[in-house]
């Protein structure tokens, strides 16, 4: 290769090498929103320790613990005989509407799936799908009253939300 196609070749590598760098300061130097700043920080700690567990409000003001709350999750789902499809047809049934969210939870103690159907909340035994109660939002019974699941499990183990028994 004689010397005047080194000198284009290098001259041609520090050239794009010049263009990148500027290019790259250029973007750098514009405004960005804090939000996005703090998450791609969030996400670079984590890409350096990937063991850490990143804290992240979820705005009221208590730490979001997602994998305690996965682990709680499926450690009702393994206890739970019916799935929650089960449990949204038996609750369509009884109410005669459309189920617009379904969630399993420990209620003071008893496995069940609440199943949310307008205002209605219909309460479905996670043993056997049968119908415990339906409470009207806003006209809740007390909970002394309550039909007891047929599956019983430790108050403590909490509902999957990172706090124990609240949903009551």
């Amino acid at each position: 290769m004689n010397s005047s196609t080194k000198l284009i070749l290098v001259s041609t590598i520090v050239g794009v090498l010049g263009i990148a760098g500027i290019a790259r300061l250029v973007s750098a130097n514009q405004p960005q929103d804090q939000g996005a700043i703090l998450q791609n920080l969030k996400s670079q700690l984590h890409a350096a320790n990937p063991l850490q567990k990143l804290d992240q409000g979820d705005g009221d003001g208590e730490t979001n613990d997602d994998v305690k709350e996965q682990q709680e999750s499926q450690t009702l789902q393994s206890l739970a005989k019916i799935t929650p499809q089960q449990a949204q047809q038996a609750a369509e049934a009884s109410v005669k509407g459309t189920a617009n969210r379904v969630k399993l939870e420990n209620e003071d103690g008893n496995l069940v799936y609440v199943v949310a159907i307008g205002r209605n909340e219909v309460t479905v035994d996670a043993g056997n799908g049968h119908v415990l109660y339906t409470d009207t939002v806003g006209n809740e019974q007390r909970e002394g009253s309550r039909p007891k699941s047929s599956i019983q499990v430790p108050k403590s183990m909490g509902d999957g939300d990172g706090e124990t028994n609240d949903d009551g």
